[in-house]
């Protein structure tokens, strides 16, 4: 009987980071479910049509607080999960997910391992969460060489397993790279995206700070997301200069993104997709994770965002000669990431016995699920490879694909 691998998501970026790993488990044998926590109820139309899975019964609003939520959830994880539990970044569903293997005595793997700001309160929680994470798992999947160099400086990863696997956020781009390849040929205009909870206390501020930005440059259209801390906002409140997108799939966010001058953000997932395609990134944020200050990234305190270093930056970024963008960059991943952690999963259950061994839960793991190419959206009408955990009604399909690789924690 094959093991079965419980991946833990919760997030938009935590689906776009971890289907592909699912998928890759999945072609290789594997028994794969997949539990959402329901972590940004919000974004529930932010959910692959194509990728059956298993919502959490914890209702987040009838806990006592998030702490309360989290060991909820981890509670009803260690009853359903397998031998193997994925968990991806730092929100709390991925906090959910350790402690729920802890508890379950599985083993635990965490993709994007070894990220640091060095300061706990930025970002808050998530630099605790992922530091806890670290200490419990027995897999570390580090995206770049310095986030390895800042697990081993942080955590006791004596008795882990370390990679360096490059970031799984890059894979869809070069999967996608010729069709990619056509938004690139003139980028034009600017995307903004702003969603991070810390910003909130400075919401008035960025809002008053973007409209002044926008006004400055009459010729350049701002394509900006309808969400986070623009979600109540509406492209009057900017100028005629000034759209808002809403409902996005992400391969065409992607082209969005890839067809942009400028990317205005304050998301490390979209500075690492930014990044990858060449297109430059204002980033809005105290701090940054020593591994994604690099090249191409420019950060603002969004406390000094009313200042006139945010103009004279754009001004700058527009002024530079347009054309086609170069070869994707290979500074987070180079399209393989997903591969190299299915390999080294399999690898370790193979060397610790599990893929002989009887599983031990989920007696029905030999039906298969649905698991469908992650391109588009839309129902799956034929056996694929991921396994469908049915708990009465709480089964049930993402309903639509994710706008940007952004951590939305709310």
């Amino acid at each position: 009987m094959m093991p079965l691998v419980t991946f833990v998501v919760g997030t938009v970026p935590d689906i776009i980071k971890s289907i592909d790993v699912a998928r890759e488990l999945a072609t290789n044998g594997l028994s794969v479910s997949i539990y959402d926590t329901l972590q940004n109820r919000s974004d529930e139309f932010d959910r692959h049509r194509d990728v059956r899975i298993i919502r959490s019964s914890v209702v987040r609003a009838e806990c006592r607080d998030d702490l309360d939520w989290v060991a909820s959830c981890a509670a009803e994880i260690a009853e359903l999960c397998g031998d193997l539990v994925v968990v991806q970044g730092d929100t709390y569903s991925a906090l959910a997910g350790a402690h729920g293997a802890v508890r379950a005595g599985a083993a635990l793997a965490h993709i994007e391992a070894g990220l640091r700001s060095h300061d706990p309160l930025s970002p808050f929680p998530e630099e605790m969460n992922r530091v806890f994470i670290d200490t419990q798992s027995d897999l570390l999947f580090c995206a770049t060489r310095t986030d390895l160099d800042d697990l081993c400086a942080t955590a006791s990863v004596a008795d882990k397993k370390s990679f360096v696997v490059g970031n799984t956020v890059c894979d869809p781009i070069f999967q996608h790279r010729d069709q990619l390849a056509s938004a690139a040929t003139w980028p034009n205009g600017v995307l903004v995206s702003l969603h991070r909870r810390e910003n909130y206390r400075h919401r008035e501020l960025i809002l008053k700070s973007l409209a002044r930005l926008i006004a400055s440059f009459p010729e350049t259209e701002f394509r900006l997301l309808k969400r986070g801390l623009l979600a109540a906002s509406e492209a009057a409140d900017f100028g005629a200069n000034a759209t808002m997108i809403g409902l996005t799939e992400h391969l065409h966010f992607l082209e969005m993104l890839t067809g942009s001058q400028i990317a205005i953000c304050d998301s490390g997932g979209i500075l690492e997709e930014a990044v990858t395609l060449g297109v430059p990134v204002v980033c809005l944020r105290r701090t940054l994770e020593r591994g994604r200050l690099v090249e191409g990234v420019d950060c603002i305190d969004p406390a000094d965002v009313e200042g006139p270093q945010l103009p004279r930056l754009i001004e700058r970024l527009l002024s530079r000669q347009r054309g086609g963008r170069g070869p994707l960059r290979e500074t987070f991943g180079d399209g393989q990431s997903a591969k190299r952690i299915a390999t080294l999963i399999l690898d370790h259950l193979n060397d610790s016995g599990v893929r002989d061994a009887k599983g031990r839960t989920d007696p029905d793991r030999d039906q298969q699920g649905i698991l469908v190419p992650f391109a588009r959206s839309r129902t799956a009408e034929s056996p694929g490879l991921v396994k469908d955990l049915r708990t009465g009604q709480r089964s049930g399909r993402f309903t639509a694909a994710a706008s940007g690789a952004d951590a939305c924690d709310s």
